[in-house]
């Protein structure tokens, strides 16, 4: 071989290592470009999933915050519905106990009117208090245990006229219990002179004539409608009693509150009105320190 030929297969070969040595560095350059694109797939799907991960999140946080809104309106809901359920009770309970109260208000008046029902049977059994003295024999009578029993009873009235000499006396009528001992269940006459001008109203009711609950409610006084009574009224007299059980302890007052007599001038030109209390229980009797006089 030349030496030609030498240097020529030197060359071949040297170039053969040479393209060795660059092929291995491409293949390596491969080798880390393969890597690094794997590497940037991975880290490409880290931020994929990241991104997606921080979607979810959001929804979450969304969905978390509907569902907080959604609770917050249910327990509104639930609130008002249980206001309204509350309410609801409430207001059948107060309507159960306005009936309960009525029925009370009821029982109360049917017993009044059973208790004023005995008073009645009691005064019809009762003998008729007679007053048949006169006026100075009844201010110089006093019981016998005047310190024990005593009631003070006197007329605060005013007249009041029209033109055509019509009108009426408004006024009220006081028992004050004097005494050291307590009065029981008075009988109060009034007395008119003449006969034909009885006649008093106020908070006075008549058991005979049916009173409604609210009468019996608001009325102290009723008529005593027996047989010595009505005898009475021909006479001039009106007799009244309480309505109720009625005790006034000493210093206690005992009052019709603003009674009213009508005053009819054509029947005579003068017009007096006594009053006197009777006690049955008791046996003791009183009048009334004034009367009602009127002259036309």
């Amino acid at each position: 071989m030349g030496t030609k030929d030498k240097l020529s297969y030197e060359r071949l070969i040297s170039r053969v290592e040479y393209y060795k040595e660059k092929a291995l560095e491409l293949e390596k350059k491969l080798v880390f470009a393969e890597e690094t694109m794997e590497q940037l797939e991975n880290e490409k799907n880290i931020n994929d999933s990241l991104r997606l991960i921080e979607e979810k999140e959001r929804e979450i946080d969304h969905l978390r915050k509907q569902v907080e809104d959604l609770s917050k309106k249910l327990n509104r809901m639930e609130e008002h519905e249980l206001e309204k359920r509350m309410k609801g009770y409430e207001e059948l309970l107060s309507s159960i106990q306005q009936e309960l109260n009525d029925k009370d208000q009821q029982i109360d008046l049917y017993q009044q009117r059973v208790k004023s029902m005995e008073k009645r049977i009691n005064i019809n059994r009762s003998a008729e208090p007679v007053f048949e003295e006169t006026e100075r024999e009844a201010e110089t009578t006093v019981p016998r245990n005047k310190n024990e029993l005593n009631c003070m009873c006197y007329f605060d009235y005013s007249v009041i006229f029209t033109k055509d000499r019509k009108g009426f006396v408004r006024g009220s009528f006081y028992l004050e219990n004097t005494g050291t001992e307590t009065l029981e269940n008075p009988y109060v006459c009034f007395r008119f002179q003449p006969a034909e001008s009885s006649a008093i109203k106020g908070k006075i009711i008549s058991l005979i004539a049916s009173p409604t609950q609210d009468e019996m409610l608001q009325s102290i006084w009723m008529y005593m409608d027996n047989d010595w009574a009505e005898k009475a009224k021909e006479r001039g007299e009106i007799w009244i009693c309480p309505l109720r059980e009625t005790k006034f302890k000493s210093g206690d007052r005992l009052s019709l509150d603003d009674f009213q007599i009508p005053i009819k001038s054509k029947i005579d030109e003068n017009i007096t009105v006594e009053a006197f209390v009777y006690f049955h229980k008791q046996k003791y009797r009183a009048k009334a320190v004034n009367h009602i006089a009127i002259n036309f």
